[in-house]
């Protein structure tokens, strides 16, 4: 899987996460899952190996990749939503509560698996449905 950003790149400004190498690239494989899900309509040149081409694409892809991966990090929900959801969670006696980290207790989970920055980053390059860019 071509993977949107790398390791550097995480550990640059303005991301500067500092983990071990082998924890960034778990966090930006599975946030490259989820730009691509958002991204997921979107036209762009590629190049033979199908990559982005153009550098703007480029950089908004990484960007993307880096800001959703940092969000990971900070929410410490590496993909399922579920602790955007809940602020807590226990599978014995099944006690949940909502409020999570998201932007109230209407936060459902497929809204909160995404980062809100990384979101901007897409839509401000025209990669999202509700982007300013057509190719």
């Amino acid at each position: 899987m071509n993977v949107y950003a790398t390791t550097t790149d995480l550990a640059s400004a303005p991301w500067n996460l500092d983990l071990d190498e082998r924890a960034a690239h778990a966090l930006l494989t599975r946030a490259t899952v989820k730009v691509r899900q958002l991204t997921l309509t979107a036209v762009y040149a590629t190049d033979p190996d199908g990559r982005a081409s153009d550098p703007a694409v480029v950089d908004a892809l990484r960007d993307a990749t880096c800001a959703q991966a940092a969000w990971f990090d900070e929410t410490g929900d590496t993909g399922s939503g579920a602790a955007g959801r809940y602020n807590t969670m226990s599978l014995g006696s099944a006690s949940l509560s909502g409020g999570g980290t998201g932007s109230g207790a209407n936060t459902t989970a497929a809204t909160a698996q995404f980062s809100p920055e990384a979101v901007s980053i897409l839509q401000n390059a025209g990669l999202t449905q509700g982007g300013a860019r057509s190719w």
